[in-house]
């Protein structure tokens, strides 16, 4: 791997470290999740970095994809399990990890964030140049189980490209049976996901506040959606990104984005992330770190 890029990665993982101590610091109960959202991705871009994706700010049952809108007044309380997935990326080579604050007092929560935290640290031993990583779906798994706790199924860790938060391979949690293996001059993220009082399995809802462009803007005939695809095209260079984000950056009224945003969805120019959740009254742990894989030696990146 190239020194460049490699030094592209540890300016992203320096602020990522930045950023996950701000959030340690600033989240409590009683602060708003914007307040959060816009001091983590304001800090970012302060030390000369890019925002990734938009700061992932799930509570309890959601596990990822939430983020919050424009007029968001959604505060953490007391009781809360806050799980905290920030993206930061140097000239497109990007940092994703995430952790787990816990607001709940409750011991059986304690165990869930112990064992999911476990659990990456058994699966970050196993990784190696052409480890297949249904090996360390296994390790992963076995880990989570041995302290009680469900891994979530039908989400996983993956590879990390230029400017792409997400390729292949899947990292899965459980023993897959996917013989893909990890190889040299590669960046991954490995990232448990675990869950008490639920099913151990997340499904899409109907919230969503995250979009990337995915092309496709030939498809698109309304004029407005057109504009708001080359506007996001170049301004977000293929990353995802918040309709907060559109409110702030880009000149539409809120009635017109809205139309706009439905039809390139609908054509395929924007795929939407919708909030993941796992059943309600569950909670679920997320820790996940970045690592590359150069001249056969593992760096762990956060």
């Amino acid at each position: 791997m190239d020194e460049k890029i490699v030094e592209n990665y540890q300016t992203a993982a320096k602020v990522h470290a930045l950023c996950r101590a701000k959030a340690r610091e600033m989240i409590q109960p009683g602060v708003k999740l914007l307040t959060i959202a816009d001091e983590i991705e304001s800090l970012t871009q302060k030390h000369g970095c890019g925002v990734a994706f938009p700061l992932n700010l799930s509570l309890n049952e959601a596990a990822a994809h939430y983020t919050p809108s424009e007029n968001d007044e959604t505060r953490v309380e007391k009781g809360d399990v806050l799980k905290v997935d920030i993206g930061v990326h140097k000239e497109g080579y990007l940092v994703d990890a995430a952790i787990t604050l816990d607001f709940s007092n409750d011991k059986e929560v304690a165990n869930l964030i112990t064992a999911t935290q476990a659990a990456l640290e058994a699966g970050f031993a196993e990784v190696s140049e052409g480890v297949e990583v249904s090996d360390l779906g296994k390790v992963i798994e076995q880990t989570l189980r041995s302290f009680g706790v469900d891994p979530i199924e039908n989400l996983s860790g993956h590879g990390i490209d230029q400017y792409t938060a997400h390729c292949s391979p899947s990292i899965p949690n459980v023993e897959s049976g996917d013989s893909d293996v990890l190889e040299n001059n590669h960046a991954y993220a490995m990232e448990p996901f675990a869950s008490i009082r639920g099913n151990g399995r997340i499904v899409d809802t109907q919230q969503v506040e995250i979009f990337e462009v995915r092309g496709k803007a030939n498809m698109v005939r309304n004029p407005a959606a057109r504009k708001l695809l080359e506007f996001c095209t170049q301004k977000y260079e293929g990353l995802p990104f918040a309709e907060r984000w559109l409110a702030r950056d880009f000149d539409m009224n809120p009635f017109q984005r809205k139309i706009a945003m439905r039809e390139s969805v609908k054509f395929g120019a924007l795929e939407a992330h919708p909030v993941l959740k796992e059943k309600k009254g569950a909670i679920v742990s997320q820790f996940e770190t970045t690592m590359l894989i150069n001249e056969g030696k593992v760096l762990r990146l956060v």
